[in-house]
Parts: structure tokens; C-alpha cells; sequence
């Protein structure tokens, strides 16, 4: 019989599997800290989380394994890349260099 997660908690570490915080982290795009913290229950997970959780526990209900990597890697730091370009284009239209 299938054990469904029931809590948050539950969904992360049945979605993080024998992977440790740092790498499933890193994956999620999140901070290992914030992620001890979601895994307690001590915070909120936010969506994206979440969602990625669900896809990973779906894709390994069906036999599927999801392939994150290196596609979801490149697409981690493309937004990360876009983050800090923002953060200078609106430092050097306030004239802060």
C-alpha cells in the first residue's frame, strides 16, 4: 500500500530521498538552512517548492525518474544571472555605481 505524505515535512523528505539537504537544496534553488527549516516544519515552504516536491513524488509514483539536471541547473543560474543584472540596471539608473 501507498504511504501518501500527509504534511509538509513528509512531502520534502519523501521527495528528497537518500539525497542530502545541500544537494536537494541546491536543486530546489533554496538555502540547505531554510530547507532544514521547511523539513521541521519551523517554516512555510513557498510554492515553487512545494511544486517541485509534488512533481518529484508524481514522477516516482509512476516509475519515472525526473532529470532536473542540467537543464533545471542552467535554468537556476539563467535566473540568478537575471536577478543580478536587474539589481545593476536599477543601481545605475539610480546613478549608484
Amino acid at each position: 500500500m501507498i504511504s501518501y505524505p500527509q504534511t509538509q515535512s513528509e512531502l520534502i523528505k519523501l521527495a528528497r530521498g537518500d539525497m542530502s539537504q545541500v544537494e536537494f537544496a541546491r536543486l530546489l534553488g533554496c538555502d540547505r538552512s531554510c530547507l532544514s527549516r521547511y523539513e521541521r516544519e519551523v517554516l512555510g515552504a513557498p510554492p515553487h517548492v512545494i511544486s517541485k516536491c509534488l512533481q518529484i513524488v508524481a514522477a516516482s509514483l509512476a516509475g519515472q525518474r525526473l532529470q532536473w539536471q542540467p537543464f533545471g541547473k542552467a535554468i537556476s543560474h539563467l535566473r540568478q544571472a537575471m536577478a543580478e543584472l536587474e539589481q545593476l540596471q536599477a543601481a545605475s539608473s539610480r546613478g549608484v555605481k
